[in-house]
C-alpha cells in the first residue's frame, strides 16, 4: 500500500488536483477553466510560412492561428496532396495540439499526432522504432521485448505497421506496462492501435477546422500525466458530477482503486487537507529540512536557481561529512520540490562545498536516483567547474505558481 491520497477540490474558484503521502503533498496541478484542448486533434490549414523562423502558422478554427515548427512537421498527414518534402501555405493537414495560448503566444501545434493509453504511445514519426521507457529495468525491457515479439507486435526494435496505413507510427512501451499481464498488454496495443487507424482513415473525409478528437477531462489527463498508479490507494473528491466521472472510469481501469466523494459540509475538503497552507509552502521561496537547513528556491526567466545552505544545522562530525549529509537530506527536497512546484527547462543547484570527489559522485547517483521517479523526464547533467550541479526537466505545463496566479 502507498498510503497515498488523490484529492479532487475547489478551492478558491480553482480546480485542483492534489496527491498526498503520508500527509505530505507532492504533487499538484490546476485543471483547466472550460474544456482542455491539450491533445486534441484538428484538421488544419496552413496560412502562411515562416522560414526565417523554420516554422509555419496553421488556422484550426476560423480566426484561430496556431503555431507549428517544421521539427514538429516531418511526416505530416496531408489532406489535399501527397507529400513531397514541403509544406506549402493552403495545405491541410492533421495537427494536436500541445500547449494552449498564453498572454500573447499562439496555441503551439505538432504535425506528429500521439495517441497513449496507459501502456503504450503511438504517434506519426519518420520510422516506425519502438522505444522503451527510461525508468523500465533492463530485465523488464528484455522481457517486453521478447513478450511483444511473441505477440506479433514488434519487429526486433519496430512495430508492425498495420496494413491499411501507409505512414510510420512509432512507439514507446511506458512505465506501467511492466507490471501489467501479457493478455492486458496485447489487448491495450491492438486498442491503441485501431483508434489511431481509424483516426487516419476518417480525416480524409473530414472538412477543414474539423476536430477529429477532443482533449481528456482534466481529471482524466491528471491520472495519465501527473501519478503514476501505485502512488495512490484511493481518490477522494467533494465534486458529485466528477465523482461519477472518475468512479466509472477507476471501475473499467483502475478496479483497485477506492473512489469515495466526501460530503462532510461542516468541515470542507480544503480545510481537512489544510490546502490553504500547502499551498502557501509550495509558492515559498524558503523550504526547511529536517536537520535545520535550507533551501532557497528562485525561479527567473532564464532558469531556476536552488540555493542549500546549512541553516540551524548542528553536528560534531567533519565539516566535508556535515555538507555531505545535509546536501544528501537537500537532494530529496530538490526531488520533490521540481515535482511539487512543477519548475522546468534548466536548473542549477549550489549545494554546499564537500571538498570530495567521493562525496560529490555519491551525491549525483542520489540526486539521479530520486529525480528518475519523476513523471516528467529529468536529467541531471553534471557538476560544473564552480561547483554547480545542473539538472534540466522536460516542460509540459506551467509551473504551480503560474497556474494558481489570479
Amino acid at each position: 500500500m502507498s498510503d497515498g491520497k488523490l484529492i479532487f477540490t475547489e478551492y478558491e474558484g480553482k480546480a485542483l488536483a492534489m496527491l498526498f503521502q503520508k500527509k505530505r503533498l507532492v504533487a499538484a496541478q490546476v485543471l483547466p477553466e472550460g474544456a482542455n484542448r491539450i491533445g486534441a486533434v484538428y484538421v488544419g490549414r496552413v496560412k502562411h510560412i515562416a522560414a526565417n523562423i523554420a516554422a509555419c502558422f496553421v488556422e484550426i478554427a476560423d480566426g484561430e492561428i496556431c503555431f507549428l515548427p517544421f521539427k514538429e512537421a516531418s511526416v505530416p498527414f496531408l489532406l489535399n496532396r501527397r507529400y513531397d518534402g514541403r509544406i506549402l501555405a493552403g495545405d491541410e493537414l492533421l495537427v494536436q495540439i500541445t500547449n494552449e495560448a498564453q498572454k500573447a503566444k499562439q496555441a503551439n501545434v505538432t504535425a506528429k499526432i500521439s495517441l497513449a493509453n496507459e501502456f503504450f504511445a503511438l504517434s506519426l514519426d519518420t520510422s516506425s522504432h519502438a522505444s522503451f521507457s527510461s525508468k523500465l529495468s533492463s530485465e523488464q525491457k528484455k522481457q517486453l521485448q521478447e513478450l511483444l515479439h511473441e505477440e506479433g507486435i514488434l519487429e526486433g526494435r519496430t512495430f508492425r505497421q498495420p496494413p491499411q496505413v501507409s505512414v510510420p507510427i512509432s512507439g514507446v512501451v511506458r512505465t506501467q506496462a511492466g507490471d501489467c499481464s501479457r493478455e492486458e498488454l496485447v489487448s491495450s496495443f491492438h486498442a491503441l492501435q485501431r483508434e489511431f487507424v481509424q483516426l487516419l482513415e476518417k480525416a480524409p473525409y473530414r472538412t477543414c477546422f474539423s476536430c477529429l478528437k477532443e482533449a481528456r477531462p482534466g481529471w482524466a489527463a491528471v491520472l495519465n500525466s501527473m501519478v503514476y498508479p501505485w502512488e495512490y490507494d484511493e481518490i477522494v473528491t467533494d465534486q458529485s458530477m466528477l465523482y461519477e466521472a472518475v468512479s466509472a472510469y477507476c471501475k473499467e481501469k483502475l478496479p483497485e482503486k477506492q473512489v469515495r466523494l466526501y460530503e462532510d459540509a461542516s468541515y470542507p475538503l480544503h480545510k481537512l487537507y489544510s490546502i490553504k497552507t500547502r499551498l502557501e509552502e509550495a509558492l515559498g521561496k524558503r523550504v526547511w529540512l529536517k536537520s535545520g537547513g535550507y533551501l532557497i528556491i528562485e525561479p527567473t526567466e532564464a532558469l531556476t536557481v536552488v540555493d542549500v545552505n546549512s541553516g540551524k544545522y548542528e553536528s560534531k562530525r567533519g565539516s566535508a561529512e556535515s555538507a555531505y549529509l545535509v546536501n544528501m537530506e537537500a537532494a530529496q527536497e530538490i526531488a520533490l520540490q521540481l515535482r511539487l512546484r512543477n519548475l522546468s527547462g534548466m536548473i542549477i543547484v549550489d549545494f554546499i562545498n564537500m571538498f570530495s570527489a567521493e562525496y560529490e559522485e555519491k551525491l549525483l547517483q542520489h540526486l539521479r536516483s530520486l529525480t528518475g521517479k519523476d513523471k516528467q523526464k529529468t536529467v541531471v547533467v553534471d557538476i560544473t567547474p564552480l561547483g554547480l550541479v545542473e539538472i534540466t526537466r522536460k516542460k509540459t505545463s506551467r509551473p504551480l505558481k503560474e497556474q494558481l496566479a489570479k
